[in-house]
């Protein structure tokens, strides 16, 4: 079984024409979705780029892996997506971004040789960076007759206005001309144009991660899909001027590339930019999808669609990422898996809590693999099957460490305390921050999260029930990985079981039939 595993950057989950937006067209992911399975609760454990695609990799919570944001090292001893299934014989490699921060605490020499060259093996040595290994995107376009020495920024990354006038992609008022690339040119093109070349190349099994960087920032695309779809038609952003009064909102709201909300004209040319990325990489799918055909390996590849977070695009007046509102912490899901073991979920879409760390579990589980006792998260195979686990999660839970914005000092609070932690059930969606005061929404009559109930004080019991459930949370949800090992070498009692079944109480003996004073230690 090969497994296709595609990440798309920023990607609300709402923004797919299968969940019912009204304006994206996202046809091909649309019918991948009715041949497999929609996820339509599924949550990242980090709105943050580098730490929830760790939990992606990983199958362990931000606080277990400790990659809590962009660039804090993963350590040394983590073991990712990649090094299990390399391990089993699979041919691995990595396609685009993937964010794998390499160990320069404990590994000086990797960090003194670039996160980059890190991850040219991700992070096991039977593994690959394909993209470099083929001369990156760069080169690419080099060959291509976009002559530079920086070819990605001065042709991939800016636009030209009727004017004539050269913006940068970063520019707000960028958004609404084409980039200087042409659409077969795009870095999805490109990533496209890889992922067929390595498959085509591969030997089986193989599992490749494919990671578009679309349509995260700069929010700008080549022609057709930069005028594809109506500014004027674009929903509106869901917000409300009471949600300013948290002291958390005003501050990073001009913190975090919020100013477009000031001019109608920008927020909508934003919006529908965004939503032709989305088709971009779209269309890419179904060049992918039907190479997959041709080679006669659609029906021998689990493919798996998510994204790393979502994107705001004006709610709650903010743009990008980060908080807990569900635009950036509910992402698309879609998993299609060959044989006749799913079709009872074929065209469904799946209501169950589902967490990014559920990822590797499930992909093992899928390809008869062991799930290793690191691994916090759950294999989705029985919800899958059809299954309803009277066990399974009946909240999610999300947290930030934002020691590394500026909101933090203006609002006066050391760099440990920097820390908020969210989970949401069914009805209820509590935040909780050190040294600010919390959140709490009721989904059930407030869906769009617009009224914050924390602040009325009229909620305390519902309140101190949800931060104790956080707090039994965050206990039953330690790092397993050294415990684990040792329980399943020796058993729940923490001591060897010989084969005939008496215990071994090791040199002292059995305490309770032992008249001797335990052993310092």
């Amino acid at each position: 079984m090969n497994i296709l595993f595609i990440m798309a950057d920023q990607w609300r989950a709402d923004c797919l024409g299968s969940a019912g937006h009204p304006l994206v067209a996202t046809p091909h992911l649309d019918a991948l979705a009715a041949q497999g399975v929609r996820c339509d609760r599924a949550f990242v454990q980090s709105a943050v780029c580098g730490p929830s695609r760790m939990c992606f990799l990983t199958g362990r919570y931000v606080h277990a892996h400790r990659s809590s944001w962009n660039g804090v090292p993963l350590p040394e001893d983590e073991r990712t997506l990649d090094y299990y299934f390399s391990d089993a014989g699979y041919q691995v490699a990595g396609i685009g971004k993937v964010g794998y921060p390499a160990d320069g605490e404990r590994l000086p020499s990797l960090e003194a040789a670039g996160y980059d060259r890190a991850r040219d093996r991700l992070a096991h040595p039977g593994s690959a960076w394909y993209e470099r290994q083929q001369g990156g995107y760069a080169g690419f376009l080099r060959a291509h007759g976009y002559n530079s020495a920086d070819p990605v920024n001065e042709f991939a990354n800016t636009v030209i206005t009727p004017s004539g006038r050269m913006l940068s992609g970063w520019d707000f008022r960028a958004a609404p001309h084409p980039l200087r690339v042409r659409a077969e040119h795009s870095r999805p093109a490109f990533q496209t144009d890889l992922a067929m070349r390595f498959i085509k190349e591969a030997k089986q099994p193989w599992l490749l991660q494919l990671s578009y960087i679309e349509p995260h920032w700069p929010i700008v695309a080549p022609a057709p899909y930069h005028a594809m779809y109506d500014r004027g038609q674009v929903p509106e952003p869901q917000r409300h001027p009471r949600e300013l009064e948290h002291p958390l909102l005003e501050p990073f709201r001009t913190e975090r590339r919020s100013r477009p909300l000031d001019s109608e004209w920008v927020w909508r040319s934003l919006r529908a930019t965004y939503y032709g990325m989305m088709s971009l990489v779209d269309d890419q799918l179904g060049r992918l999808f039907h190479f997959l055909r041709a080679e006669g390996l659609w029906d021998q590849t689990v493919i798996v669609f998510v994204s790393d977070h979502g994107e705001y695009l004006g709610d709650h007046w903010l743009f990008e990422k980060e908080l807990f509102y569900e635009q950036a912490v509910r992402i698309p899901w879609i998993m299609r898996s060959p044989g006749r073991t799913f079709d009872a979920t074929r065209g469904q879409a799946i209501e169950a809590f589902v967490e990014s760390v559920d990822l590797v579990p499930t992909l093992l589980d899928l390809c008869g693999l062991p799930l290793g006792h690191r691994l916090q998260g759950r294999s989705l195979v029985p919800l899958l099957r059809g299954e309803s686990p009277g066990d399974w999660r009946r909240a999610v839970v999300t947290d930030w460490d934002y020691r590394f914005y500026g909101v933090g000092e203006r609002l006066g609070i050391p760099p440990q305390r920097r820390r908020a932690w969210m989970i949401r059930d069914d009805r209820f969606k509590y935040v909780h921050f050190l040294d600010l005061p919390p959140m709490l929404f009721d989904l059930e009559n407030d869906p769009a999260e617009l009224h914050d109930l924390a602040q009325s004080g009229s909620y305390p019991d519902i309140i101190a029930r949800k931060r104790l459930e956080l707090l039994e949370w965050r206990m039953a949800h330690e790092d397993p990985s050294r415990s684990e090992w040792l329980r399943r070498r020796k058993g729940s009692s923490g001591v060897a079981v010989p084969a005939d079944g008496t215990a071994n109480y090791g040199p002292w003996g059995d305490p309770a039939t032992e008249g001797v004073e335990e052993p310092i230690l």
